[in-house]
Parts: C-alpha cells; sequence; structure tokens
C-alpha cells in the first residue's frame, strides 16, 4: 500500500509484510550479467544477450533474496492512513504526516528543505523559489 523510494544507487527493493513486519530484500545476482551469456550464446551484443537471458532464466539465478530488518520501524514508513493537508507554499496535498510545521505554515519536505525539483512558473510568474524563501523567513 506504501512505495517508498530511497536512493542508495543500487537496484533493490525491500518487501515488507505490513501484519508481521517480516521484510525481504531482492536484488540481482551479482554475476547476473556474466550469466546471462550462457543463456544468448548467440548473441554479440551485450545489451541485447542480457535482455534475451532475463526473460528465460530463472529467478533463483536472477535474484538474491535477503530476509532483512527495517532501519525505520513500519509504523513511521505507513503512517496511519487518510490523513491529509495542504502545503501553505505549493498548494499541493500532503499525505501521511509527511508534512513539516515551520514559522506556523504547514511545508511539504521540498518547500521546507528543497527538493530533488523546483517549480519555475505557473501562468508566467515564479513560483516556490520566491515563496520558499518567504516561508523560510516567516514573511506570509
Amino acid at each position: 500500500r506504501t512505495l517508498r523510494v530511497e536512493d542508495y544507487g543500487k537496484t533493490a527493493a525491500a518487501f515488507v509484510d505490513t501484519q508481521t513486519g517480516r521484510a525481504l530484500r531482492v536484488a540481482p545476482a551479482l554475476d547476473i550479467r556474466q550469466r546471462a551469456y550462457a543463456y544468448a550464446p548467440n548473441e554479440p551484443r551485450h545489451y541485447f544477450a542480457q535482455m534475451q537471458a532475463y526473460q528465460i532464466m530463472p529467478d533463483e539465478e536472477m535474484f538474491t533474496v535477503t530476509r532483512v530488518g527495517l532501519a525505520t520501524s513500519i509504523e513511521a514508513i505507513l503512517s496511519r492512513p487518510c490523513l491529509r493537508v495542504n502545503c501553505d507554499v505549493c498548494g499541493e496535498e500532503i499525505m501521511n504526516e509527511r508534512e513539516v510545521e515551520q514559522n506556523g505554515l504547514t511545508l511539504c519536505r521540498a518547500c521546507a528543505h528543497g527538493g530533488y525539483y523546483q517549480s519555475v512558473e505557473r501562468d508566467g510568474i515564479l513560483l516556490c523559489a520566491v515563496s520558499q524563501e518567504a516561508a523560510l523567513q516567516g514573511i506570509p
């Protein structure tokens, strides 16, 4: 019910049973690229050999599956469903207690701390950069 993305520069995913808290981490086998060539020996192009092989390789050869424990509690990840507020700067909806209270304003994390993107304009008006600076300084 919840997708949490954390960029560590790796191709892996953790799946959590929210009822039991048990978690599994699935990642590509360390030597998956080398193994792929055995499944497509007549394909000279590396990328195409890998794509062909990945369609027929058994899962247990492609992936490592490891039982893991979460560094963040499942309660903190899931929060409480159906809690919604709107950011006082950008107006977007913030779900499940992910808002930040700053200078009496309710802000999304992007407006409070900067995000991986920055709004440039809407209807010809520069947004977010000016609004965010004002919010951080307590200017309405």
